[in-house]
Order: C-alpha cells, then structure tokens, then sequence
C-alpha cells in the first residue's frame, strides 16, 4: 500500500512516514509531534498526553493503515529425539 507524504488521521492528526520506514511519526494540527508508531512491532509510544479516546482512534487507523510486518520468524531446528538404547 503506498501512502503519500503525509496521510490525514482525523481533522486533529496527520502521520508521515520515516525515512526508513520503520517508523510512523504521528502529529498533531499545529505539528507537534505526539506519536511514534513502530511498524514493525505494531507499537505505538506516546510523546505528548492526548486524550484516551483520541489514543484509541489513532492506534486503530495506525493498525489499520500500516499493519505489523514484523521479522520473519527463525528459523526452527529440527531436533531428533534422543534414543534411549540400552547401556551394556
């Protein structure tokens, strides 16, 4: 999903996208920043109080808009099961 330089959240909030693409940096109408969103974790930090339902509403088009790509998973090793043979 490409977004542009800067997509609007609600009338109160507006998000860019870092460099990396890593982060979401999360600003308010007169460009504060309030949050950082990490795309890769799903988590959202908080730089400055905003209201609970506020929180809530940004989180959730955050989610919504840039879903967690994390790290692909390790890779397992397959381990055998150990043989339990006699001892003589």
């Amino acid at each position: 999903m490409q977004h542009h330089h800067h997509s609007d959240i609600s009338d109160s909030y507006h998000c860019k996208r870092s460099h990396s693409g890593d982060i979401v940096h999360v600003y308010n109408s007169n460009h504060y920043l309030m949050a950082e969103y990490t795309v890769r974790t799903g988590r959202t930090s908080w730089q400055r109080v905003a209201p609970l339902t506020q929180r809530e509403s940004v989180e959730k088009w955050l989610r919504n808009n840039y879903p967690v790509n994390g790290v692909p998973p390790a890779a397992t090793v397959e381990t055998k099961p150990k043989s339990r043979g006699k001892v003589a």
